[in-house]
């Protein structure tokens, strides 16, 4: 760990029932008030009234704030990888349109549930959490994509499917972070949802043209 984020790292472990609870409030806690009352209010003193701990005891567990975003982005993380697993578990889905579909919703949804958050972590990601981190994550969501696939045979028109695995996320996480960012005007998730999906699809399938999510499998990445 580099010097830069010693002061960000959790102070101890939560190996106790009550430690967790206390640590899961607290991060819950930050949670709230980045949701409700914005970023400038999220200091140590009022997460810790919200979270219904004293300062102190704040401090046993997170050396400052950053210390407590570092360790929401790693939350981030895990419900993200978890998501991406479960949804690219083979047969999980009918057709890979589906498939496509389910992951950006999935995505979506894990943003949606604490705007605030995700917004402050896209600018602040990199100064709390260490690099190697974050491109750990990336690296481990790009595997799953390309183990996926791999398995899709001639379904895909790609030959390259380590470049296509990269470049399928790059394009996803970019257009979705920059939503979230700029929030255009004309574009609700169910249009962001559609043109993120229809995005991959015709960068990977052999034939994108399908739009029906119920059909079965035929051949063609639809």
């Amino acid at each position: 760990m580099t010097k830069r984020h010693e002061s960000h790292a959790a102070r101890k472990g939560p190996k106790q029932q009550r430690s967790k609870v206390t640590v899961s409030a607290i991060l819950e806690a930050t949670v709230r008030v980045l949701e409700q009352e914005g970023t400038d209010a999220a200091t140590t003193s009022r997460i810790a009234e919200v979270a219904g701990v004293s300062v102190g005891t704040l401090y046993q567990y997170f050396a400052n704030r950053d210390a407590i975003l570092d360790a929401l982005q790693d939350r981030e993380f895990d419900r993200a990888s978890e998501m991406m697993s479960r949804i690219l578990a083979r047969g999980a889905y009918a057709t890979d349109r589906a498939v496509a579909r389910a992951v950006i919703e999935g995505l979506l949804e894990l943003h949606s549930a604490a705007p605030a958050l995700h917004r402050l972590l896209v600018v602040e990601g990199l100064r709390v959490t260490p690099t190697e981190r974050v491109q750990a994550f990336d690296m481990r969501i790009i595997a799953l994509i390309r183990s996926f696939l791999g398995l899709a045979g001639g379904r895909i028109r790609r030959r390259n499917v380590d470049a296509a695995a990269f470049v399928v996320y790059q394009a996803v996480r970019a257009t979705m972070l920059a939503c979230l960012l700029e929030r255009p005007p004309g574009l609700d998730s169910k249009a962001l949802v559609d043109e993120i999906t229809d995005l991959v699809l015709r960068y990977l399938a052999s034939d994108p043209a399908s739009p029906s999510d119920d059909a079965p499998p035929s051949g063609t990445l639809s």
